[in-house]
């Protein structure tokens, strides 16, 4: 298997790891996922002691690796074969080959090449009109959101588009203004980051994208003396000092941006109750607009001595090569493993907590389901709060849609429990493709599931559908690692055959549907309970299944 791309926490500078111990759901993923920016480790490599001194090292689950202060966009001189053999899948040196480009015009950018991209993408304008960010809207509270306005960048590496190589206009984090949107820190000044991770073909000028993210966070600006202030968490401008803040509740954000066309797939996010908007902007783009909530998501961040890591149930899981790893990202495969580990010795409890909004890109891996088959729109989104989540869409087993999350039981304070919010927007006819369902309405069952076999609690669950999107939302249940199941339910296109010889027999294969557009089906629900595990039916006339009952 090739070995994964990550990335140092303050360089940024793309590494290969090696030796990785791999978990089942990594070892089952194809090297493109693995070279996706969903799966990038953010890592500070630091050596084990040789002694036996007690040093501590620092093991943190970053939740994105947009957050922080960034050094700018990155542009790589890197062989045409390369980047052909990346978009083919195949094996590849880009770290043995590839050489940094301070501006296009470097010694070894300045001719032909293929190039990779790891590039924030600026605010359109009357001149910057391909890949950027076509506006920024939040609430003060409820749904009424104000349009921000570009107040401009942070000084770092930056790169002026060059339309003939079909390289675009790289930036670095945009700040705003959203007049009288006032966050938790009572500022209406919020920073945002939208990256590009891909590969430019020097040949056909095509670019393969791996992964885009966005995050929007709010910030309080201060200053500082100090070239690299450990207080600008947001984002560092010579003396100008972001500070990261929390979004208040109930937030809600709107953001647009324009992308490629080939960006298809589904989307995670670290947001609620979202809905997203995909409209073709010209021949090569589309305009992707998602419009969500924040949410708080708990934090892991904490030090082990040598001695504490050698009591971990696998401590080689943590030092690949014999050199301790310092970090994770969220939606690494990994991260799951960490959480198991780590959860006894910091007592099931988080370590903080913090409001985020972003959503990121996720590989399509569906084989040969032709209901994923569609290259020309976006598919889904799955959102989740949870410290670590499976890197990738839900997976379907025939039957229903399976996604693995994972957290501490508690908050920091020891006492109260983390509960876990969990969307799932998908377009109403790729569900019903799935399930071979009409346009009747479709009622759906979400059930949560432990290892352990522990008791299941979901406080609330919605279902809805609206302009072809399927929106189903799980709040309310609990960790460790519960597996979320989706279960929808409808009239199947085709029925079984009883020889129709008359109108009458030909009406019962095709029976009407009980709801019109003007007269909507009142949707009721149940909980349902078998063992230790609790399921929630939505439905007009919900009942439970065959071996549960009803509580």
């Amino acid at each position: 298997m090739a070995a994964p791309l990550c990335t140092d926490l303050l360089g940024e500078r793309m590494v290969l790891l090696h030796n990785w111990p791999m978990s089942p759901i990594s070892q089952r993923l194809s090297v493109a996922s693995l070279l996706s920016g969903v799966l990038v480790l953010i890592a500070a490599i630091t050596p084990i002691a040789a002694s036996g001194a007690e040093e501590k090292h620092r093991l943190r689950i970053v939740d994105a690796f947009s957050e922080g202060v960034s050094s700018g966009s990155e542009i790589h001189a890197v062989p045409e074969e390369q980047v052909q053999k990346i978009m083919n899948n195949e094996p590849n040196d880009i770290q043995g080959t590839r050489k940094f480009c301070e501006t296009l015009n470097s010694d070894a950018c300045k001719e032909k090449t293929g190039l990779g991209l790891r590039i924030f993408l600026p605010a359109c304008d009357a001149t910057i009109v391909n890949y950027c960010i076509d506006g920024l809207a939040i609430s003060s509270s409820g749904d009424t959101l104000t349009e921000g306005a570009l107040l401009g960048y942070t000084t770092a590496r930056k790169y002026a588009a060059d339309p003939t190589r079909g390289v675009p206009e790289a930036a670095t984090t945009s700040r705003w203004k959203v007049p009288n949107a006032l966050n938790a820190a009572s500022t209406d000044t919020y920073a945002v980051k939208v990256l590009l991770d891909g590969y430019l073909s020097a040949n056909s000028k095509n670019l393969f994208v791996f992964q885009v993210s966005a995050l929007v966070e709010p910030y309080l600006e201060t200053s500082t003396a100090n070239s690299t202030a450990v207080e600008c968490t947001s984002w560092q401008s010579g003396s100008a000092c972001g500070v990261r803040k929390d979004f208040a509740a109930g937030q809600k954000t709107r953001l647009s941006v324009r992308l490629p066309n080939t960006i298809t797939g589904w989307l995670h996010g670290r947001l609620k109750g979202a809905s997203i908007s995909v409209d073709t902007y010209d021949a090569t783009q589309n305009r992707l607009t998602v419009t969500a909530e924040n949410v708080r998501v708990p934090e892991l961040d904490t030090e082990l001595s040598l001695t504490e890591m050698n009591t971990l149930a696998n401590p080689a899981y943590f030092r690949p090569g014999g050199r301790q790893w310092n970090s994770v990202n969220a939606g690494n495969p990994a991260s799951l493993e960490w959480v198991r580990q780590l959860a006894k010795p910091l007592n099931d409890k988080a370590t903080g907590e913090h409001t985020t909004w972003a959503f990121n890109t996720i590989p399509n891996n569906r084989g040969n389901n032709q209901c994923f088959k569609d290259t020309k729109s976006v598919l889904g989104v799955v959102m989740t709060n949870s410290l670590v989540y499976a890197p990738g869409a839900p997976d379907f087993d025939g039957t229903q849609l399976n996604y693995q999350v994972g957290g501490l039981h508690f908050k920091a304070d020891g006492k109260t429990l983390n509960e876990g919010t969990y969307d799932l927007i998908m377009r109403s006819e790729t569900a019903r493709c799935l399930y071979n369902f009409t346009n009747a309405p479709i009622s759906a069952s979400v059930s949560v599931t432990y290892a352990d076999g522990g008791e299941a609690k979901i406080a609330t669950t919605s279902l809805s559908e609206k302009d072809g999107w399927l929106h189903l939302g799980a709040y309310g249940f609990t960790f460790s690692s519960p597996v979320l199941r989706v279960k929808l339910n409808g009239v199947p296109k085709t029925l079984p055959k009883a020889n129709p010889t008359t109108s009458e027999s030909k009406s019962q294969q095709q029976p009407t549907p009980q709801n019109s557009k003007n007269s909507p089906a009142k949707n009721y629900k149940v909980t349902c309970v078998k063992g230790k595990i609790t399921k929630k039916i939505i439905a007009a006339k919900p009942m439970c299944p065959s071996g549960w009952k009803k509580k």
